[in-house]
């Protein structure tokens, strides 16, 4: 199901996810940060992004920032690494702890993409939050 996402919700959907990656403690200094933000708001408005992540996340990331697709890939790696290096880890176990594996001790790319636009949209799409806003 694809969401559209109106002027308004824009908004909030950037502070949405500008404040989990605060919370996951992405440092907001790496390039990673920004096509972080890229890659989620395209993910909440369209699912589909999930399955083309190398063929049509990172190229559409990369044409708006004017960067090959490897420097975006690169540049998220980098920034899920140091967050899982010096975020706090009952705030990464809360969000990530099922779905990653133990031998790794950090989700892939797209396995943090993926989480982060489920709970943002959740957060900013659900009944509750509709209720509230």
């Amino acid at each position: 199901m694809t969401q559209t996402v109106t002027a308004f919700d824009s908004k909030r959907l950037y502070s949405e996810i500008c404040d989990t990656l605060f919370l996951l403690g992405v440092p907001a200094h790496l390039n990673g940060y920004a096509y972080l933000i890229s890659a989620i708001t395209r993910v909440v408005s369209d699912r589909g992004y999930l399955s083309a992540i190398t063929k049509r996340l990172y190229p559409e990331v990369g044409r708006e920032f004017s960067k090959p697709p490897q420097i975006i890939e690169r540049s998220i790696r980098n920034a899920v690494e140091t967050a899982f290096n010096r975020g706090d880890p009952d705030v990464l176990n809360a969000y990530f702890g099922r779905t990653i594996s133990a031998d790794r001790g950090k989700p892939t790319n797209s396995e943090f993409i993926a989480l982060v636009a489920q709970r943002v949209a959740l957060k900013l799409y659900s009944p509750e939050a509709a209720s509230a806003g």
